[in-house]
């Protein structure tokens, strides 16, 4: 299904004092942890400033789904959240799988709600627990495998006679319904695992400071004029 098999994550954890990294490309790591600068600055900068609404280390898990970005040319799924050193250094981690556009289905998407909710909850307890990155790596390999979708000619008859779509499992449809490894669109809900209500935010183009800002400050991000994060749409 994906030249990429088993999830691999990047960040910082609470039990150790460095960048952690197991099976993320190299030119991936170089986007998300470019991104992690440029929006941790922004964040330092706005908490200066007095326009934070709460704590880094209080935002969502955040659930995502990426298409290929420059240089990278592999869809990304998976989860986002505040981490930290042993030290206190505030800094994210990203736990994902990567597919080649070759090896993405729609339909990986439409059966993925579970292993978010999964992912999520294991990046979660990880980062509150003091998971070392070991015990961290072990969880994540150990975590059901996405659903392999099935071949296509074996639902024709299904098509003929009117078989149903499969549904989508996910708690945000229009991810399913919208999402194209074709457009430049990233999708980002929050994973609930950690008590977060339902919160939904589309992004066009490459990874922002402002797209940091709405995901870690949410609540900030919500204020009127800031064109922050909304309930689902469409749905």
């Amino acid at each position: 299904m994906s030249h990429y098999p088993a999830i691999g994550w990047y960040g910082k954890l609470p039990s150790a004092g460095d960048f952690l990294q197991r099976r993320f490309p190299e030119v991936l790591k170089n986007q998300w942890g470019h991104w992690f600068q440029v929006g941790l600055l922004n964040w330092q900068n706005a908490t200066e400033r007095q326009e934070v609404s709460r704590p880094f280390g209080h935002a969502p898990v955040w659930n995502f789904v990426v298409p290929p970005m420059l240089g990278s040319q592999l869809v990304q799924m998976g989860c986002l959240m505040p981490g930290r050193d042993s030290v206190g250094r505030h800094y994210p981690i990203c736990a994902q799988r990567f597919f080649s556009p070759q090896h993405w289905s729609d339909k990986i998407l439409a059966s993925s709600g579970e292993w978010y909710r999964q992912l999520g909850a294991t990046l979660h307890h990880a980062v509150r627990n003091g998971y070392s990155a070991e015990q961290l790596d072990s969880v994540l390999l150990a975590q059901p495998p996405l659903a392999e979708p099935v071949a296509e000619n074996t639902s024709d008859i299904l098509d003929i006679i009117g078989g149903e779509e499969q549904r989508s499992t996910l708690s945000w449809q229009q991810v399913s319904d919208c999402f194209s490894p074709q457009h430049y669109t990233s999708f980002w809900w929050t994973n609930q695992s950690d008590g977060y209500p339902l919160y939904t935010h589309v992004h066009s183009g490459n990874f922002t400071g402002q797209l940091f800002s709405l995901l870690f400050d949410p609540a900030g991000g919500a204020r009127p004029g800031r064109n922050g994060l909304y309930p689902p749409m469409f749905n």
